[in-house]
């Protein structure tokens, strides 16, 4: 067994100590051998001892593959090819041994296959591609609600201009020219940028069907942060709303609950529409998010969303306001529409169901809640989930948390004269 860079050849860190590169030549690639091989930080090869231009290709990543290598034509100035036969786990050494000798057989009769599997790659088209990329990647290695923005973004945009394009032929001019064509939209446009720069650099790295990224360096339009919070007189206004909607019928229970967690707690609404009764401790007055965002975390609850879990139905499932929860279910589509109705009906314009995250944040802020305790209120950094650090820190979060939920409530609350909250004051907090 040969163990070579891509230069020169090397003896890797794993190698038990004073063993030689030329005591293990003789050595065949197996399942024992292959589970050996360790990471490095550079890419290298190990060769077999017995069949010639059969070995395995570690990468700097770690990923291994079995591959074989050979001269296309005849003499030391014929080009080497290399061609990967699979990844080391979908097929053993003896089945990638065997498909080694048959590419080796073709050579020995003038074939070339490396080229010619080069060629039948370079005509794959981009939809063939993003079929791949969404079945190999986007859906065992995204959250699923990244995976279905990255599927929605593939059918409306990205398909439609490309899919039909062989993944040889797409250039960088071709990627610049279709992101400048979105410049109206800068946000969108830098998503769609980003999806497409993922998919070729599989394309590039890990399948090999091109030689570059032609998204690389194409550049991202400037996103002027929004920062839109609601004032008292709106909160106010969606309190009324709120209660009107809930005399008129119970269907939309669970979108009204959803849109209270949203504004008393600071929660993003994927979180709240994957929220279940299991991860809720009412007596602790605690919720344990395991697949957040930033991480697992626990959200401290005030008093006023604790009421009003308190009250909400359990018997409709094991969510609290997502599937299987009221005849309507709570999607982003879904409560987008329920959101657009809320604003006509309240009379408040030119707001996001996200911006009531940036309102708890702003409370938060005037409430005196400093850098870190806002951090852990909103769930911005992975927080290590053990019993010392909640007692250390849910109570100070607790505290941030009753001062917003009093003041939120107090403006949801029409009836109440405390519903005249004073104006807020622009407090910059990321959220």
């Amino acid at each position: 067994m040969e163990i070579s860079g891509d230069r020169e050849s090397v003896v890797p860190p794993w190698f038990p100590a004073g063993q030689s590169e030329a005591s293990l030549a003789s050595r065949n690639i197996t399942k024992r051998v292959v589970d050996q091989l360790k990471t490095t930080g550079a890419e290298y090869f190990v060769w077999d001892g017995s069949l010639s231009g059969f070995g395995v290709r570690v990468r700097a990543t770690g990923s291994k593959s079995f591959i074989v290598k050979y001269r296309a034509g005849v003499g030391r100035k014929a080009p080497t090819r290399r061609v990967t036969l699979a990844n080391v786990g979908k097929v053993t050494p003896d089945q990638a041994r065997a498909m080694a000798r048959r590419i080796i057989g073709d050579v020995a009769h003038g074939g070339d296959p490396a080229s010619e599997r080069s060629r039948k790659r370079r005509e794959a088209t981009i939809r063939e591609v993003a079929a791949r990329y969404v079945a190999e990647y986007v859906r065992t290695h995204n959250k699923p609600s990244w995976a279905t923005e990255v599927e929605l973004l593939l059918k409306i945009h990205i398909l439609p201009a490309f899919g039909a394009t062989r993944i040889g032929d797409i250039t960088r001019a071709d990627v610049s020219r279709w992101h400048a064509g979105m410049s109206a939209t800068p946000y969108g446009a830098n998503r769609c940028l980003a999806v497409l720069r993922k998919m070729l650099s599989l394309a590039h790295m890990e399948w090999e069907l091109r030689p570059d990224n032609p998204a690389i360096g194409v550049r991202l339009f400037p996103e002027r942060r929004r920062e839109r919070f609601f004032s008292g007189q709106e909160l106010r206004a969606i309190g009324e709303w709120i209660a009107q909607a809930e005399r008129e019928g119970a269907e939309l229970a669970h979108f009204i609950l959803a849109t209270r967690l949203l504004l008393l707690t600071g929660m993003r609404f994927g979180e709240v529409a994957a929220l279940k009764w299991s991860d809720i401790e009412l007596s602790e007055g605690t919720i344990r998010l395991r697949d957040a965002k930033a991480g697992a975390r626990v959200v401290a609850l005030n008093t006023q969303a604790v009421a009003f879990l308190a009250n909400a139905r359990h018997a409709d499932g094991c969510f609290v306001c997502g599937p299987g929860v009221g005849d309507i279910p709570l999607t982003k589509g879904s409560y987008h529409a329920f959101w657009r109705r809320l604003l006509r009906g309240s009379g408040v314009t030119n707001a996001r169901p996200h911006d009531a995250r940036h309102t708890v944040a702003t409370l938060g802020a005037m409430a005196g809640g400093t850098a870190f305790t806002l951090r852990d209120l909103l769930g911005h950094k992975t927080v290590a989930m053990t019993s010392a650090y909640v007692a250390r820190t849910v109570d100070p979060i607790r505290v941030l948390s009753e001062a917003v939920g009093n003041k939120v409530a107090a403006a949801l609350t029409p009836s109440r004269e405390s519903a005249d909250v004073v104006p807020l004051k622009r407090a910059r907090v990321r959220s």
